[in-house]
């Protein structure tokens, strides 16, 4: 079984959540030249890595090809959105969004 490396796990993380360099980087403070290394060869520091491991909602051990597979929190592109429209939402229209979904998920919609 072949280990991913941190930077090719970036890669990964990052081009299934279709983000270009850029994007993440200005998602997470850093420029599109610093992605780029650090998917390429240069190991990012620890501060990079929690970074990328908040945004990508994985664990460090995740990024470093400790654990394998998709994690059971791991959250894709249209969860995340789904949550910060959420969370966007007044309280009380929050609650009818809740219960729609709720509706939803029990309709023969599934």
């Amino acid at each position: 079984m072949d280990i991913m490396t941190i930077n090719e796990r970036l890669k990964e993380l990052r081009v299934e959540n279709n983000l270009t360099q850029k994007q993440l980087g200005d998602k997470i403070g850093l420029g599109q030249t610093t992605v780029a290394s650090h998917e390429k060869s240069h190991t990012p520091t620890l501060d990079n890595l929690i970074a990328y491991a908040d945004f990508f909602e994985c664990s460090l051990d995740y990024l470093a090809g400790r654990e394998e597979g998709a994690l059971p929190y791991a959250l894709s592109a249209q969860e995340r959105e789904l949550i910060q429209t959420f969370r966007s939402l007044k309280p009380s229209v929050r609650t009818f969004a809740f219960e729609q979904l709720k509706l939803l998920s029990r309709s023969e919609l599934n």
